[in-house]
């Protein structure tokens, strides 16, 4: 059997202006969704990160997200794992990457509930490297995609009937060359090719290269393609290409990617790194992510300094919450009420301090509820000054008592 892995990355940056998602949406996310969940061979591996997910909610597209979750209860859909605000992966520190995945996870566990259990994890812009693989176990999951280009560049070949592993978790490889021949190349007269020519060119290559032994390929791309990037790409790619697959059910079968994983043998192998966007000669000058972090390029490096010293803040900001959730702030404004502790203030300043550095937007908040707090505090100081003038009145009070006592 040819198996036919075809993943769809649906992605948005966190600030990306209003009226291009609303755009997106009825250019692509709609009609996509809509072609899959009509179609009865559909079978699609799909990425959505909470960057993209947090913006539809926010902007009102609620029907999205139901329509994606009637894919994965139907049958039609897949979820993968990934970044929430879509980091490089290979190029944060590990806290950093443990948190995005972590995120992204929680979020959309919350919001669908058991229907997100994702097997497998797609890095963005499939930056993958080996020190990905640890930040992944703890998670649970079993494959991760990225390009076959830096595979082909070492080993000379690229997998079809097996998946090479890194230390337990699948690496499955996208096909550059048919991935790219959908999403961006052209006939000689600048023409999209149509779907039902790519699934029949594809269905033909898969024949001789598999010599009528069971094989896999992963295509892989942006879902914003359909309809989006391409004006009517829905129907005349996608809707074709599942048709003309039909007349050829007996030999190939669209499947998630995650039954691929399941079906064909895993071979422990060195994968090395590079994402969608690095080419032959990147992989060989060592420039495996060269949009993101290319040697030659100032900007990313003045970008990466910046983005460092940013990392630091967070960290040292991280540090002060930290400490300023001490219990002891608490504790002495409970066990002794008719006393202000130095402990008590102090904390009060460190929760502002954090306020003020973290959202300033809720600093005139914070101020009203410290004002009341020092309200507060300032009576209790009131009523102990009080409190000591009184014992300390009865204290000389006795003594004179019991000096006119020894007199007599």
């Amino acid at each position: 059997m040819n198996y036919i892995g075809f993943l769809l990355h649906l992605y948005q940056p966190p600030n990306q202006f209003h009226f291009i998602v609303h755009r997106i949406v009825e250019e692509c996310y709609r009609p996509l969704l809509t072609a899959i969940l009509n179609h009865p061979r559909a079978r699609f591996t799909l990425n959505m990160n909470w960057s993209l997910t947090e913006k539809l909610l926010e902007l009102g597209h609620k029907d999205i997200l139901s329509m994606i979750a009637q894919g994965v209860r139907s049958g039609k859909l897949e979820l993968t794992g990934s970044a929430a605000y879509h980091a490089i992966l290979p190029l944060i520190p590990e806290t950093e990457r443990f948190r995005q995945i972590e995120v992204n996870i929680e979020k959309h566990k919350n919001l669908w509930g058991d229907l997100y259990e994702p097997a497998g994890f797609f890095p963005p812009e499939m930056a993958y490297g080996p020190e990905i693989i640890r930040v992944l176990k703890p998670f649970g999951f079993k494959w991760v995609i990225t390009e076959d280009i830096p595979y082909n560049c070492l080993h000379g070949e690229v997998p079809w009937n097996f998946i090479p592993e890194v230390e337990d978790v699948g690496v499955l490889l996208r096909s550059s060359y048919w991935s790219n021949k959908i999403s961006l190349e052209k006939d000689s007269r600048g023409l999209k090719f149509a779907g039902k020519d790519i699934a029949r060119w594809l269905v033909s290559d898969l024949v001789k290269w598999f010599s009528g032994r069971d094989g896999y390929i992963i295509l892989a791309m942006d879902g914003e393609t359909f309809g989006h990037h391409i004006p009517g790409y829905v129907d005349t790619f996608l809707v074709q290409f599942l048709d003309t697959l039909g007349e050829f059910q007996d030999t190939t079968r669209l499947a998630f990617v995650s039954d691929i994983y399941e079906v064909f043998p895993k071979v422990e192998a060195d994968v090395p790194p590079g994402s969608w966007s690095t080419n032959a000669e990147d992989f060989w000058s060592g420039n495996f992510f060269p949009l993101w972090k290319n040697k030659s390029n100032q900007v990313h490096h003045l970008l990466w300094q910046l983005t460092g010293l940013a990392l630091e803040s967070v960290n040292l900001l991280r540090d002060k919450m930290d400490r300023s959730l001490a219990s002891c702030t608490f504790w002495w404004a409970a066990t002794k009420p008719d006393e202000v502790s130095p402990i008590t203030e102090m904390g009060i300043d460190s929760l502002m301090e954090v306020i003020r550095i973290a959202n300033p937007d809720a600093l005139n908040k914070a101020t009203d509820i410290r004002r009341e707090l020092s309200a507060r505090l300032n009576a209790t100081r009131r009523r102990a000054v009080a409190l000591n003038e009184e014992r300390t009145g009865d204290h000389k009070a006795r003594r004179g008592r019991q000096k006119m006592s020894a007199d007599k």
